[in-house]
Parts: structure tokens; sequence; C-alpha cells
């Protein structure tokens, strides 16, 4: 699976539209302490595989959840939108399962979380 993620991670820095606006603060499974805002943490929850009887590969289907962190709703809105564009553009079959956002009481920062399941042969 980790030629997969590296593939979706340089898939999305590629994207100038994103890089733009995160730099290069794509994060897997949790951000460094103190982080510049905006910045994205991006985790697998999920990777269901199905087989034919007697097919030994498997399709993979992983399901990766995208949390944008950024200062305004705006801003997490425009990450948001350069996330789809990019993961439509990736090769790979995908669902956007899942786009959701609130804004965190203590810290007043805009979470939006994008739930992607993509589709794939291998791990």
């Amino acid at each position: 699976m980790a030629d997969f993620q590296t593939a979706l991670d340089n898939i999305l820095m590629a994207r100038a539209g994103l890089t733009a606006l995160i730099g290069d603060r794509l994060y897997p499974n949790g951000a460094p302490p103190d982080p510049a805002l905006p910045y994205i943490v991006w985790y697998e929850f999920a990777t269901p595989r199905e087989a034919t009887f007697g097919n030994a590969a498997a399709v993979s289907k992983p399901r990766i959840q995208y949390s944008i962190y950024a200062r305004g709703y705006g801003a997490a809105k425009a990450i948001a939108k350069e996330i789809r564009a990019a993961v439509n553009g990736c090769g790979y079959p995908i669902v956007i399962e899942d786009e959701r956002g609130n804004r965190e009481a203590t810290s007043g920062i805009n979470r939006r979380d994008v739930d992607v399941r993509f589709s794939h042969d291998g791990e």
C-alpha cells in the first residue's frame, strides 16, 4: 500500500492550486506540534479488498480521510475543492463518499473532512 499512498501524495503535491494554499503541509496520520495553518492530515480508515473465487489478485478499496485545518471557512472550502480536483484526475476509480466541516470551539480553527474511496489493484 505504501506505493499507492506515495503516488497519492505525489498527485496532491503536484497540484499547483493545492500547494499554493498549503505549501508542503500534507501529513500522514497526524500533524507535528504547532503546525502552520492551513494544513492537511490524512489517514486510511478502512481498506476492504475484493476478490473472486480462485483469483489471487484482490482489488483494494482504501478509504482515506483528508482533514483540512484552516483559519477560515472559505480557506477550508478552497482546499477541499483542490483535493477533489486532484483525486478526480488521479487515474484511479474514486468515490468521494462524504465532505463535512465544522469550527472547533476552543481553537476557532475550521476543519473540513473529505472522505475518498479509491479502487486499485494491489495490497
